[in-house]
């Protein structure tokens, strides 16, 4: 073997190795600068060195100024932003934008130091935490709505719904809790309820109009409508730009949420009423309350033949058609329908909730479903909290929706003030009905109403003795409902059933008996019939 032949295979530590990659990275990522830079150089001097005429010499001279101040302007760009973005202590710990909790600054090991993962997690956390972060992530939203950028997904694609049949004449029991269902959803729902609306509530006999006077209301029982708020969500029908995003319609300020019906979870959310009005036979009376989302309360009919929605109301009609006699079906989609026409501020345009003045409509029609005088608006105690951005600006971050954020009215009862509610956790503690929206973030205002989502919750007004009592099982859209029916029960629960067995293992029939309620309200937006997890938990609770 010649000397020339022998090879030394020695391989540098990991470590080494690493640090020499990332070099030759830069190197390679520098050349390309460093050629320009060379290329820019290179064309100054000549242009510096060639003499124009006497005449033009002038015209030279401000060229050859003009581009060294541009680049002496970009350096200092450079410089002041490398700055701005050491400024440790001007570093944000938190996202308003996206809800979440950023980056904490990584803690170092030996191991983690030597693979180079440490130097990873600190890019992670430079870029998760660079000052004014969300001014620019505002600002690209801003560049992406006004110039054709945006392409992403927001939370699933449009999914064709199935045609709705006129009635369904079948109103089958429910199935035993623990059978099982295919899984089937319609990919914008979410188990809790945040970017969701369930049910709206509609008449199969064609419901009611506000502006109908034959149900016999005196004048002083009706709410003052010239001193309602005034609602400024965009139909589309004055011909302004749709932009589609995901499961999302945006009209200028406002933005709305697709719904598909599916025929065989809507006869399952149905069925679970139809088992609970059998099991409550002799005991409470049991109603059902489908709130519609917004679209199709606040878009013009127009608008909506254009788009693959389907059509809430009479998606409505099918599923109370399916429950039984025994149920006190809760007509709404006519009269919120009607309010929109005098353009109150019936639902939030950055987010997918109803507003306290869309949920009265409602509590105006379950009294007289209840055979109950509803009170008037006048009755409560109003506040407002201003600069709420929700769940629809989470999901866009659009700019528009951003510069017009929502106010969140409150309606506080005036029988009691504090509502006793069990956590998640089964730590139980009194709140305030409705709590100050003011320290409050921006996402978060619309938790005044009655502590949230909470499993079990209970409200009793001391100043009524008639031992009156009713159970609303809902989703987050009973929150801003439920305040208004403190004054006119002795006893108002609430359970929202996506949670109650987390803390509870009693189901809705033991429930009804051991605190002899007498009406038992479903109160479900119409996305919740659409979702088999939704469904199920109904039917878990209901057993």
């Amino acid at each position: 073997m010649k000397k020339n032949d022998i090879k030394l295979n020695i391989k540098p530590p990991k470590f080494i190795q690493t640090i020499i990659d990332r070099f030759n990275a830069f190197l390679d990522w520098i050349a390309p600068v460093v050629d320009w830079v060379g290329d820019q150089a290179e064309r100054y001097k000549a242009a510096s060195d060639a003499v124009p005429p006497p005449s033009k010499r002038w015209v030279h001279r401000r060229r050859i100024n003009s581009r060294n101040l541009t680049v002496t302007l970009f350096l200092v760009f450079l410089a002041v932003v490398s700055a701005f973005a050491l400024y440790l202590p001007n570093r944000p710990t938190y996202s308003e934008l996206e809800h979440r909790d950023l980056t904490k600054f990584p803690k170092a090991s030996f191991v983690r130091v030597l693979n180079g993962a440490y130097l990873d997690d600190i890019n992670t956390w430079f870029a998760d935490t660079f000052p004014a972060r969300e001014t620019f992530l505002g600002f690209q939203s801003w560049a992406e709505e006004h110039y054709g950028f945006r392409g992403h997904t927001i939370s699933g694609d449009v999914v064709e719904g199935d045609e709705i049949p006129d009635t369904n004449e079948v109103q089958p029991s429910a199935a035993p809790a623990d059978s099982s269902q295919p899984e089937r959803s319609s990919g914008s729902t979410s188990e809790s309820g945040e970017t969701s609306s369930e049910d709206k509530s509609g008449d199969p006999s064609g419901g009611k109009s506000s502006a109908d006077d034959s149900d016999g209301k005196d004048a002083s029982e009706k709410k003052d409508e010239s001193n309602l708020p005034k609602g400024e969500s965009d139909s589309g029908d004055d011909g302004a730009a749709v932009e589609t995003l995901g499961t999302l319609l945006v009209i200028k300020n406002s933005a709305y949420e697709y719904y598909n019906f599916v025929q065989d979870l809507a006869d399952q959310y149905s069925a679970n009423l139809n088992r609970a009005a059998e099991q409550l036979k002799g005991k409470a009376k049991v109603y059902s309350m489908l709130v519609p989302t917004s679209m199709d309360v606040c878009v013009s009919e127009k608008v909506r033949k254009k788009i693959n929605t389907s059509d809430q109301a009479k998606a409505i009609n099918y599923l109370y058609s399916g429950m039984s006699e025994d149920i006190g079906k809760v007509p709404l989609i006519d009269d919120l329908r009607a309010h929109q026409e005098q353009d109150e501020y019936l639902y939030f345009r950055t987010d997918h909730h109803w507003t306290a003045v869309g949920a009265y409509v409602g509590y105006e029609n379950f009294m007289d479903a209840a055979g109950k005088k509803p009170l008037p608006l006048s009755h409560y105690t109003e506040a407002a909290y201003e600069g709420f951005t929700g769940s629809f600006y989470r999901e866009t971050e659009s700019s528009a929706l951003a510069s017009k954020p929502d106010t969140v009215y409150t309606y506080a009862p005036t029988g009691a003030d504090t509502v006793h509610i069990t956590q998640s956790d089964g730590v139980e503690l009194d709140v305030g009905i409705i709590r100050d929206g003011e320290e409050m973030s921006a996402s978060n205002k619309y938790l005044v109403f009655v502590g949230g989502d909470q499993p079990f919750s209970v409200i009793e007004n001391q100043s009524i003795t008639d031992g009156s009592s009713v159970l609303v099982i809902k989703d987050s859209f009973g929150n801003c409902f439920c305040p208004y029916l403190v004054d006119s029960y002795q006893y108002v629960y609430m359970i929202d059933y996506r949670s109650i067995a987390k803390v509870d293992s009693r189901k809705l029939a033991q429930i009804v008996e051991e605190y002899q309620i007498q009406d038992v309200l479903f109160l479900n937006n119409i996305s919740g019939t659409r979702d088999q997890k939704l469904i199920d938990r109904m039917k878990g609770f209901i057993g």
